[in-house]
Order: C-alpha cells, then sequence, then structure tokens
C-alpha cells in the first residue's frame, strides 16, 4: 500500500532523468510501453525528430513544470514573498535567504508504492544508479518509478527549515538574488541537473556527479549554489548555456523564462520579473493557458521565399470573452424559448465581430450539436438575386451532402420539403439553390429549363403572350419564395439539431435580402393553440458595423423597430468596444509566442497607435514585419523589435490607407491580381477566375496575397481576408482603370462562358452582366448603346423578381433602359423597352416606391401603341391604389379601363336592375349542371378575358364602398363567361354571384360557391385558389358547415395563402381564422399568443388597412381576457393610435364594410358587459347593409339577446320583444342548414323569450337544451352563456341555491375560455364570494 512521504528535489531530479532514460531505452528495443502521452502530441513538430522520443522528453518537461509551480506555490503562500507585511517577524528567528533554495533544501512530497521500512519515517531513500532504482534493497519497476513522479503533490523546505518564512523585506532587497537564484534551480531542474543527454548518473551517499562533455557540475548538500551559478556563467556563453535545455527539448518558452531569471537585474527592467507571482503565473500560462502557444508550438514561425517573418495571429479571440460567454448563454437556452432569438451585434469595421462569431459558431458545431448557416453581405456587387443567402445555403447543403453518414439527416429534409411544398415551388427553391436538386432526382427530370441567359439577343427576344404571365403578382413571388425558405429552414433545424443562422454585414445588405430575414424571424405558417412545445429551433444572429448605421439607415428607420416590436423574436444588443491594453497584449503574445511580461512594453504602443481596434492592431503588427522594425532572430529564437522604432513609425489615418501601404510592398504581379479579384466583391471562385484569358497568371499571382493572410482560399474559392483589404486594393484603381477592368471581366465571361458550357452559365450572366453595368457607371464611353446588353439585363431583372429580389430587378431594368439611350420605343426595341418599364413597375410597385413606380407608368402609357400593351399597367395601377386604400380612384380606373375595353357600366344601379341582372344570370346558369360548368370551354377572345381579369381586380375595392355593384358586376363575369368561355377570374365571379344568394336561397348559395372552388381547379393557374378558398369559407361555407371544420381550413388557408405568394388574401385569413376561433369559445389566452405573432406577420406584408380591421379584433380579445395589452402596440408604424380615430376616419371616407366590423366589436364588448343600452346602439348602427356575412349571425344573436335583456327593464317592451322573435325567425331558417352551428343559439333565444312570456318550466327545459347542444357542439363561451341566463331565472324566481349552481357551472365555461374579465365582473365564486 502506498504511502505518503518526502525525497529531495535533487534525487526527484535523478529519479526522473532516469525514468527518462529507461523509457527511451525501452523504445529503441520496439517495446510498447503505455506511458500517458501529452494531451497535444499531435502538434509536436514533425522536424524535431523522431514522435516517440518527443513524447519522452516532453512528459519529462511537463514533470519538471509541475514541479516548478509547487515550488512556486510554496514560495508565495500566505505569509510570505511579497505578500507578506514588511515587519513580519521571523519564525524560529530565522528567514529564508537566497542560498537556502537549492535541491538539497528542497523536498518533494511522493506516494511511495513499496515498504521502506520505519513506518513513521517521512523521508525515503532512492538508489540510484545505472542499473536501475531501489528503495530499501527493493528494484523499482518502470510503472513504480512513474507512479512516484505522477503522484507529486507539494513542495516544502527540509524539516530544520520548514517554518522557515520569506518576508517582503528581504524579498525587496535581495529581488534579483532570489530570482536569479530559482533560475538556476529551474535550469537544473529542467536540464536534468546540469546534465546532457548522455550523461552517466552515479550517487553515493556523499555526493551526486551530473557529467557532460564540456564541464562537470558537483552538488552537495553543504555546496555554494550562488557560486557554482557564477562559475557555470563564466564558463559558458548565453547559447551554450541555454544549449542543455534546447536539446532536452524545452520549450522555448521555458528556456526564455530561466534565462530571464537567471539574468535577473542585467538587462531590460521592464521585462524583468519582479516577484515569485509573476514567475508562476507565467509558468502557469505556458503549461496550462496557452500551451499551443507556449508549450506545444513551434520553435520558429512560418517562413518561406515568399513571405519571410509571418505572423500568424491564431483564432483565439481576445479580449471578447464577456459577450462570447453571453451568446453561448443564449444559444443553451434557446431550446427553452416559444419565440425565435436574434442577436444583433454591432462595432466598428475591424472590431472582431466576425471572429468572435466564427469561435462561438466553432464552438456550437463541434460540441453541442448544432449546424450553421453563414450569409456574408458585399458592398460592392451583388451578382445574382439573393446571391449571398443561396450561397450560403448551397455550401450547407452541398457539405452536407458530400459527407457520409448524413443519408438520415438529408432524408429528414427532403420529406420535410415534401410535405409542404408543391413542386413547383421546390422547383423554384432548387433554382435558387442548386444542390437542392440531388435531393429531388425525379422531380428534376420532369423540369426543364434554359440556363444560357446570355444567348438572348435582340433577334431571339420573344414576346411573352399568356395573359396570366403578363399579369403576374411580384408580391406573390416574394411570399411564395419566403415561404419556401421558411420552409427550408424549418426542416434543416430541429431540437435535436438547432441551427445558427448567421447575417454578416448587415449594413450591406438589400432590402430584399434583409426582408426575407425579417420573413424568416417573425413570421409562423402555422399556429397550434393547443401544442405548447418549444418551436425556437434557429438562432439568428446579425452582424453590422455601428459606424455604418446611424438614424436614416435603413436598419435603423424600418427593419430594427419590426425586430423589437414583434412578439415572435426576442432581440438582444450587443455592442462591441475596443479591446482593452491587457487583451491587446495577450494577441500579440499569441502572434509572437511569447510570454505577456515580454510584449507588454510593445503592445501599449500598439494599442494606443490602433486605437484598440482588432483588425487595425494585426495590420500594424503585420506592418511593422514587412518594414523589418519587427523581426525575427534565429540565434535568440524569438521575435525581436526596437521600442523607439516602433514609436516613430508613422501610423495611418484609417485602417484603409494602412492596408494600401501594406499592399504597395507585393510584387507587381501579385498586386494587379488583387485589383482584379476586387472587381469581383470580397471573392471569386476559381472557376470563374479560369475563363479570364490570364487566369494562369493571376492564380499563380495570388499564392503570395495567400501567404501574407490577405485572401484566403477556402475550397475553389478565393476571400479576401477582410473587406476593408477588398475595398483598399479596389481604391488603389483610377476610375478610368476600374471601368476598364470591369469591362474586360464582364466580356470575357460572357464570350467564354458560352464556349466552356458550364454548369454555371446562369449564375455567370448574372457575374458578367454586373460587370459590365458597373463599368457603364463609371463613364465607360464603349457602352452607349447595346441591345444585347439591354435584353441581359432584362432577364437578370425578371429572374430578380421572380426571387423576390425587388432591388436588384429595379437596378437590372433601369441599367437595360441606359443601354437603350436614343433608341428607346423605336421599332426593334419597342418590345424590349415595354418590358423593361413594365418590370421597372412592377419592382417599384413591390418595394413600395409609388413616386417612381408612376413615373416608369407614364412613360408606357405615353408611349405604349395598344391596349393591349397598357393592360398590365393599368392593372397594377388599380391594384396600388386599392392597396393605397384610394378605393375611389381605384374605381374610377377600373370604370375607365373597362369602358374602353368595351365593357360600359352605369354609373348608379337601383335594386331593380340588379334584380333583374341576377334573374337573367340565374335563368342562364340553370340550363348548365355542375359538371357542364366544369368542362365547359375556355375563354380565347384576349379582350373578354382582360375584361373579367379587371372586373374581378376592382370587387375588393367595391366591397367597402359601393357594394351595391358586387351582384352586378359578378353577373357580367357570370355572362362573360357562359358566352365567351370560361377563365379562371370566372370562378370568382360565380362566387360573387353566389354570396347574396344567401338572402335567399342558402343551399344554392352554398352549392356555387362549392362549384367556384370546383371550377378553378380545373385551370392551371392556382396560384389565385387560396384567394377564392378564403372568400368561399369566410362568406359562404359557415352557413352548412360545422364552424370548427371551417376555422381548421382557414387556418390551412393561411398557409396556402403564403405559399401562393398572396399576401393580401394571407392577412384576409388571418382576420376570419381569429375570428372564427374566437366564435368558436377557443382559449382568449392562447388567441392573444396568436394576435402577436399574426399581428407581426401582418405588419411584415404591408397591409395597412387590414392591419387596422384585425387591431379591433385583438381589443375583443384582450378586453374579454383582461389582458394589460394595448391593441394599437402590436402593430407599430400605423398611422392611426386609437380605435376611436379609426372609426372616424372610415366614417369620413364614407367605408361601410370596416365601420360594420368596428360597430359589431363594439356590440360584442358591451354585450358581454352587460352594457345592453350601448349594445343596442351599436347593433342599430351595424343594420345598414343587407349582405349576409358571418357577422350578421352574430349580430342577429347578440341584437336577439340584448332585446330580450331591455324588454324587462324597458317601457317599450314589445318593440324590444319583436327584435328578439326576428332573430329566433332568422336562426329557426339558418338551423335547417346548420344544427351544429345555430342550434343552441335558437335555444337560447327562444327559452329567453319563454322567460319574458313567464313560462318557467319551458324556458328552464330549452335553457338546458340549449347548455347541451352548445356542449355537444364545442361552443364553450355560450355554454357558460347558458348556465348563467338560466341563473338569471333562477334568481328572478328566489331560487338562490339553484341560481349558484348554475352561475357556479358558468363560471367554469368561462375559465376554460379564458374569459377572466368577465369572470372578475359577473360570477361568483364558488364559495359565494365575487372573484
Amino acid at each position: 500500500m502506498s504511502k505518503v512521504c518526502w525525497i529531495d528535489l535533487a534525487t526527484w531530479i535523478a529519479l526522473a532523468a532516469h525514468h527518462e532514460r529507461k523509457w527511451i531505452q525501452e523504445i529503441n528495443k520496439g517495446c510498447d510501453h503505455n506511458e500517458r502521452l501529452p494531451t497535444s502530441v499531435a502538434d509536436l513538430n514533425a522536424d524535431h525528430g523522431n514522435l516517440e522520443l518527443n513524447v519522452v522528453k516532453l512528459t519529462y518537461v511537463q514533470r519538471c513544470v509541475k514541479v516548478s509551480l509547487l515550488l512556486l506555490n510554496r514560495l508565495t503562500r500566505d505569509g510570505t514573498c511579497e505578500d507578506a507585511d514588511v515587519e513580519t517577524c521571523y519564525t524560529d528567528g530565522n528567514s529564508v535567504k537566497p542560498e537556502d533554495i537549492s535541491l538539497r533544501n528542497m523536498v518533494v512530497e511522493i506516494l511511495c508504492p513499496v515498504d521502506h521500512g520505519n513506518a513513521d519515517q517521512d523521508y525515503v531513500d532512492i538508489e540510484i544508479c545505472r542499473e536501475g532504482c531501489t528503495v530499501c534493497g527493493v528494484q523499482l519497476e518502470m510503472n513504480q518509478m512513474q507512479s512516484i513522479l505522477d503522484s507529486s503533490n507539494s513542495v516544502e523546505f527540509v524539516q530544520p527549515m520548514k517554518n522557515m518564512l520569506l518576508t517582503k523585506r528581504s524579498f525587496v532587497k535581495s529581488r534579483h538574488q532570489y530570482l536569479r537564484q530559482i533560475g538556476l534551480l529551474l535550469y537544473r531542474l529542467f536540464s536534468r541537473g546540469g546534465a546532457s543527454r548522455d550523461s552517466i548518473l552515479t550517487r553515493d551517499d556523499q555526493n551526486a556527479f551530473f557529467t557532460n562533455d564540456a564541464y562537470v557540475v558537483s552538488i552537495t548538500k553543504n555546496e555554494d549554489n550562488i557560486s557554482s551559478a557564477s562559475k557555470l556563467m563564466r564558463m559558458m556563453s548565453l547559447d551554450e548555456f541555454q544549449k542543455p535545455l534546447l536539446d532536452a527539448r524545452v520549450p522555448v518558452s521555458v528556456c526564455r523564462l530561466v534565462m530571464d531569471l537567471i539574468h535577473s537585474g542585467k538587462y531590460d527592467e521592464e521585462t524583468s520579473f519582479q516577484t515569485f507571482t509573476d514567475v508562476l503565473n507565467e509558468l502557469q500560462d505556458i503549461i496550462s493557458g496557452r500551451p499551443h502557444v507556449l508549450f506545444y508550438s513551434p520553435e520558429t514561425p512560418t517562413l518561406g521565399s515568399t513571405c519571410e517573418g509571418r505572423i500568424d495571429f491564431g483564432n483565439i479571440v481576445y479580449g471578447r470573452e464577456v459577450e462570447t460567454n453571453r451568446i453561448l448563454e443564449l444559444a443553451a437556452l434557446q431550446h427553452e424559448l416559444l419565440k425565435n432569438r436574434l442577436i444583433l451585434i454591432s462595432g466598428n469595421g475591424g472590431e472582431g465581430k466576425t471572429f468572435m462569431i466564427e469561435g462561438i459558431r466553432n464552438h456550437l458545431v463541434t460540441a453541442c450539436g448544432w449546424v450553421h448557416v453563414g450569409v456574408k453581405f458585399d458592398r460592392s456587387m451583388h451578382n445574382s438575386p439573393l446571391s449571398a443567402i443561396s450561397s450560403a445555403f448551397e455550401t450547407f447543403i452541398a457539405t452536407l451532402l458530400s459527407k457520409s453518414g448524413q443519408e438520415p439527416y438529408v432524408n429528414a429534409i427532403t420529406m420535410s420539403l415534401q410535405l409542404f411544398l408543391s413542386p413547383c415551388m421546390t422547383v423554384l427553391l432548387c433554382d435558387l439553390i442548386p444542390s437542392l436538386r440531388r435531393l429531388f432526382p425525379a422531380l428534376m427530370q420532369r423540369v426543364i429549363s434554359d440556363d444560357n441567359l446570355s444567348s438572348l439577343t435582340e433577334e431571339h427576344f420573344v414576346e411573352h403572350n399568356h395573359f396570366d404571365e403578363i399579369l403576374s403578382d411580384p408580391e406573390s413571388s416574394r411570399n411564395r419564395l419566403h415561404y419556401s425558405i421558411r420552409r427550408l429552414v424549418h426542416a434543416i433545424s430541429s431540437l435535436g439539431r438547432p441551427l445558427l443562422l448567421v447575417f454578416d454585414d448587415l449594413q450591406w445588405a438589400g432590402r430584399a435580402s434583409l426582408d426575407l430575414l425579417t420573413s424568416l424571424m417573425i413570421e409562423w405558417d402555422a399556429v397550434h393553440f393547443e401544442e405548447n412545445a418549444p418551436i425556437a429551433r434557429v438562432l439568428f444572429v446579425g452582424l453590422y458595423r455601428s459606424d455604418e448605421v446611424d438614424q436614416d439607415h435603413i436598419l435603423s428607420t424600418r427593419y430594427f423597430p419590426i425586430f423589437n416590436s414583434t412578439g415572435t423574436v426576442e432581440v438582444h444588443s450587443i455592442q462591441l468596444q475596443a479591446i482593452t491594453k491587457e487583451a491587446c497584449n495577450s494577441m500579440i503574445s499569441c502572434a509572437l509566442r511569447l510570454p505577456v511580461r515580454l510584449t507588454r512594453s510593445l503592445a501599449d504602443i500598439v494599442h494606443a497607435k490602433a486605437l484598440g481596434n482588432v483588425f487595425y492592431v494585426k495590420m500594424f503588427i503585420e506592418s511593422l514585419a514587412i518594414n523589418k522594425t519587427l523581426w525575427y532572430s534565429l540565434s535568440d529564437k524569438r521575435w525581436m523589435w526596437n521600442l523607439e522604432s516602433v514609436r516613430a513609425t508613422p501610423i495611418a489615418k484609417n485602417v484603409a490607407q494602412l492596408m494600401k501601404r501594406n499592399l504597395q510592398t507585393l510584387p507587381e504581379t501579385t498586386l494587379s491580381a488583387l485589383k482584379l479579384l476586387s472587381c469581383f466583391g470580397s471573392q471569386a471562385d476559381e472557376p470563374t477566375l479560369s475563363l479570364l484569358t490570364d487566369h494562369v497568371n493571376i492564380i499563380n499571382a495570388l499564392v503570395v496575397a495567400i501567404d501574407r493572410n490577405i485572401v484566403e482560399k477556402q475550397g475553389e474559392v478565393y476571400k479576401f481576408a477582410h473587406d476593408i483589404l477588398e475595398q483598399s486594393a479596389y481604391d488603389m484603381m483610377s476610375p478610368q482603370e476600374q471601368s476598364t477592368s470591369h469591362l474586360l471581366i464582364g466580356s470575357e465571361l460572357l464570350d467564354n462562358a458560352l464556349e466552356s458550357h458550364c454548369s454555371h452559365v446562369r449564375p455567370l450572366t448574372f457575374v458578367a452582366i454586373d460587370q459590365i453595368n458597373r463599368a457603364k457607371m463609371l463613364g465607360n464611353s464603349q457602352l452607349l448603346y447595346s441591345v444585347r446588353y439591354a435584353t441581359l439585363n432584362l432577364k437578370a431583372a425578371e429572374s430578380s423578381m421572380s426571387v423576390s429580389d425587388f432591388a436588384a430587378a429595379l437596378s437590372y431594368a433601369q441599367h437595360g433602359i441606359s443601354f437603350l439611350s436614343g433608341h428607346l420605343w423605336r421599332g426593334s426595341t419597342y418590345k424590349l423597352t415595354l418590358r423593361l418599364y413594365e418590370t421597372a413597375s412592377n419592382a417599384c410597385f413591390t418595394s413600395s416606391q409609388g413616386e417612381k413606380m408612376r413615373g416608369f407608368l407614364d412613360e408606357i402609357f405615353e408611349h405604349a401603341q395598344s391596349l393591349r400593351d397598357k393592360l398590365h399597367s393599368y392593372l397594377l395601377l388599380i391594384e396600388t391604389l386599392g392597396a393605397l386604400g384610394k378605393d375611389c380612384q381605384a374605381i374610377d380606373s377600373a370604370f375607365a379601363l373597362l369602358a374602353e375595353l368595351g365593357e360600359t357600366l352605369p354609373r348608379d344601379v337601383s335594386p331593380s336592375s340588379i334584380y333583374n341582372e341576377v334573374s337573367l344570370t340565374k335563368n342562364a346558369l340553370s340550363r348548365f349542371s355542375d359538371d357542364d360548368i366544369k368542362n365547359a370551354p375556355r375563354v380565347t377572345d384576349w379582350n373578354i378575358s382582360a375584361r373579367m381579369r379587371v372586373i374581378a381586380s376592382v370587387i375588393p375595392c367595391l366591397f367597402n364602398l359601393q357594394p351595391q355593384y358586387i351582384p352586378l358586376l359578378a353577373c357580367r363575369i357570370v355572362n362573360l363567361s357562359i358566352q365567351h368561355g370560361f377563365c379562371s377570374d370566372s370562378a370568382f365571379g360565380l362566387f360573387a354571384y353566389a354570396n347574396p344568394l344567401v338572402n335567399s336561397d342558402i343551399n344554392e348559395a352554398y352549392r356555387w360557391g362549392k362549384l367556384s372552388i370546383s371550377l378553378h381547379e380545373t385551370f392551371e393557374t392556382k396560384d389565385k385558389h387560396p384567394r377564392l378558398k378564403c372568400q368561399v369559407y369566410g362568406f359562404l361555407a359557415f352557413f352548412c358547415e360545422p364552424l370548427q371544420a371551417v376555422v381548421d381550413v382557414i387556418r390551412r388557408n393561411y398557409a396556402d395563402c403564403l405559399l401562393a405568394g398572396d399576401a393580401y388574401y394571407g392577412c384576409i385569413s388571418i382576420i376570419f381564422f381569429t375570428r372564427f376561433s374566437m366564435m368558436c369559445g377557443h382559449n382568449l389566452s392562447d388567441l392573444e399568443k396568436a394576435c402577436k405573432i399574426f399581428a407581426t406577420q401582418m405588419t411584415s406584408l404591408n397591409q395597412p388597412e387590414l392591419c387596422l380591421t384585425y387591431v379591433g379584433i385583438c381589443e375583443v380579445i384582450t378586453s374579454l381576457s383582461g389582458s394589460p395589452t394595448a391593441p394599437f402596440s402590436l402593430m407599430p408604424g400605423l398611422n392611426i393610435a386609437t380605435d376611436e380615430e379609426h372609426m372616424e376616419r372610415l366614417l369620413s371616407e364614407g367605408k361601410s364594410a370596416p365601420l360594420q366590423v368596428g360597430y359589431f366589436n363594439y356590440l360584442f364588448i358591451d354585450f358581454w358587459f352587460t352594457r345592453y343600452d350601448e349594445a343596442a346602439l351599436w347593433a342599430e348602427k351595424y343594420r345598414s347593409r343587407g349582405q349576409r356575412r358571418f357577422l350578421d349571425v352574430y349580430h342577429s344573436f347578440y341584437e336577439g339577446l340584448t332585446a330580450f335583456q331591455l324588454a324587462r327593464k324597458s317601457a317599450d317592451e314589445t318593440h324590444w320583444i319583436d327584435m328578439g322573435k326576428c332573430a329566433i325567425v332568422s336562426f329557426q331558417k339558418w338551423v335547417d342548414h346548420s344544427k351544429w352551428n345555430f342550434e343552441n343559439k335558437l335555444l337560447l333565444l327562444k327559452a329567453e323569450l319563454k322567460f319574458l312570456e313567464g313560462l318557467k318550466d319551458d324556458a328552464i327545459e330549452i335553457y338546458q337544451a340549449s347548455i347541451k347542444s352548445a356542449k355537444d357542439h364545442r361552443f364553450v363561451h355560450e355554454e357558460g352563456l347558458a348556465f348563467e341566463m338560466l341563473g338569471s331565472l333562477h334568481t328572478h324566481y328566489g331560487d338562490e341555491k339553484q341560481a349558484k349552481l348554475q352561475l357556479s357551472s358558468a363560471r367554469k365555461c368561462y375559465e376554460k375560455w379564458g374569459a377572466l374579465a368577465i369572470i372578475a365582473l359577473r360570477t361568483p365564486a364558488e364559495d359565494g364570494r365575487s372573484r
């Protein structure tokens, strides 16, 4: 059994040296000795020789460092050294003198594995000879020697000196002597007692001799160690003195420490050790703080003929520990969120934002199982639509597919995309991210596409004749794209594999990219009220330069307010400041592989010059090396510098100037290659560069830039190490040189890409046309007129529109127009000009640039040769006016356009004219069966199709202002379809025809509504199918289908609207879904959560009028639930702050439909809060329109109940009873079509009437029937209402027990409903106390 005992330090060294020698002997014999290896053996430099020998030597050094730390801990423990008081009394009358610190005076605590005799003996005598080691005659095995050495636990003075202290007074007085003595002791420790590797160790009872070829040092218990040090110093030069350490594989950092201790007081006082604690801290930094830099590192920097003296700053992040820990903490809590989390990291350029997040990314990916997608925006070029985002996902998917063992993950992604995306949407996503095509081989085989955009010239220009294609909605394209990428993000991420999605340099992101980022963060594609599982599987991180984002930047004015106000995103902001002097010193210490003690003075100067900017520090240090102010000394095996020269080195005014100064030191060929590379932006791939004529020389020249850390090569991509370097290289060219370079690159890419037939011609076309456009912007005289370049810009603009990059689309369209300057609207360029102006108008419309759009439209209206050529622009104008709430102007424009198309409409319509039109249409339709309608001939006349399109586009505006026109226009569409053939707009005409029929024939209305959906499904154009479905289920289906089923259909239709890109009807679906859910009795607290989510989404979809309507529904929900949430706070940015202000505006504009919605909201709230007089007032105001809608049904219900309540206390009882009976008549008609939806309401109305008539028993029976029906059909709030009214009946008749019982049941229903405000106001607790 092992026992704690002590051996002197000289014996410990001899034992460690003997163990090392025996280990080497076993290696030479080929033995497999199971010795513990250093933790970073893989980092050992191969040039050091045999790896196993290195392991042996470094194991010895590691043990010596451990013992050194134990020794220094003993000298710096409580009451010693610099921490002791000057007047500390000496224990036993003695203090530690410098000469007391010697090998023979220090003992090491070990565990002895063999019995060494006297059990009370604390010291063990180990005999060491050439043959082996023995303890009391017992031969020690290798594993026993290893056990002794590894068990070293503390170092102490020998027994007579154990209680001696080193006082501060003594240390200050003889500091250098103490430090030199420690240096000598450590020298002997690391050099095996002063012996070389080949020494023969002998020992007897009196002396221990360590021998090498040059000298012999005798160590005895009584020898003067200071004298020995002096003899040694006289005999050897500095290099000779270090040689035994270096030969023993002692790291240079440790050698430097030992030498500086031995020479304490003889050289630079600034870099000298001041205390033993300084020595202790430096040793700890070497062995455990930064071992890869100071212990296992190579002895010399990377040197080469092209980059002598290269400095490597490594991948450690300095000075950002607080920020890094905060981000990691947020990431660790990500799975607990029910919302997404966005971390915004800001700081000036060069502060290390990207470097910090790369370190965090590496940790999350390697240690926590995360996946990562990194998006990097470029200030210079956008190349192709959403290129930064698509490139990031392309890299992720391509890398994933190249790895083995990822098949389950890939299959899960594929299945998720197949489940949620249509084939058309899948193809769109694959066009944006080509590697996804490998996930859908069968689908891709069916896809035929033209990748050769550059082959299109004027003679190849093809007119688009398909009407739907001309009138495709760019807003729908954007929403479809956003939906598809959201589904991709959802497929990539999971609870077990969270996604870190980083957007770097947000200040340069275009609006299309920022809109997509917003959509990814704040839009949920489905809301499940009964699921509370965490859904936040994505951590969004945005990096931006605070010195480039002022209060007028689009991030500050538009996007940051959205991020901070949404209920679906938790935003955290982190501001990076300049790093501290200490962090700067640590960074420079790491780069130069020197202890911080030696670099502190240099770091102070550099920090002051660089203002603590991380990138500036790196560039300034590298400039010092380039200018030889900082150099590597092979003799000293370390970096050297002259502080005065560093102080005198001029500092550039900004980083860019410093970069230019550094770049000018490069060879001319390398500098030229960098200038050309900068024309591409921050990066370019090798296949693209290979299409340039001089590509071989360019790629060869970039090797030097890679060696100098100016360019990084990642796979086939050449990338500037920092965008400041890219900008500096670009700015070194004059505008004329820039223009010439851009034109050369663009022309060669277009020509050579066609010849190479490479697979990525289409993206290359964007790169090429961007280069040519840049050349033209810089005033290149060769680019005044070109049909080819105008056509290429048109195709690039249309491709940008298809992926919702509207800013890029507008830019390409404007460039295309500029290439036709002086030749616009002329013969051969007419169609090309028209398409360019139409595309520019669409881009302006979807990016809310109304004034600019009107300018493009006016050009079309002035120069287009036919109404057919103007039609798209007219429709765009009508839709724009409607979206802006200018319904009157939209209606006037539509009626004028219809007149030009030959469809005249009366400005005033009478009920009789509408009746006649509806009767004629009904007779015409009576000849057709459902199958006849679905299989009817298709329209072929362009003019007829155009009329139906215009009529369908203006109906939403008429609904708000002139609803009497809707039946007339609906009949026009139906009759045009019967006479000339059906189109997709015919389905909307059938619905508009069916909607008013609910007043007379619900079954017929329901039939035509459902048939309109079936008809629309027969057409290939499916984009507007969710729009039609929204209308049919929002206005008709609830009359015949269970309301809960209708809610489910509308919820799913909301996702379909997003999939189709229909923002307007997506918002309408949200309104229907929320209203219907509330009327189903869904929990109000869950509905409020949904309101916060949906409010944010509607804001992002830019539908202000619908947002105002939705705020009213949110106010109803928060009022009943007792929530303190202010509804208008859910939608910041609205130009109206209160509901009253909104109603006043609607009144002034005469918009009756939204006014009715507001009146119903007031009726609903006042009824539930028992304000029956006010409720009756709002009910009266509501009854001004003849339409039958969902709210009309509930208006009748609550108006009837209100009337019965008022009849009990009003003198005009008959009036109120008659009003209630009218409600009963309506529900008796409706209940025949849906017992599920209307039975409990009819029964409750009847029960109230019986109560008024004094028929108590009949009333009780009907109340109970209403309660049962409400429960069976899952209307919990109406079940509670019936309980409450039954309780009121019992109270009226004096039965308090039954009244309390019924009210208690009502309270339970209201609790389930979540109506806390109603509970607090109206229902007592079961113990009779009011809640």
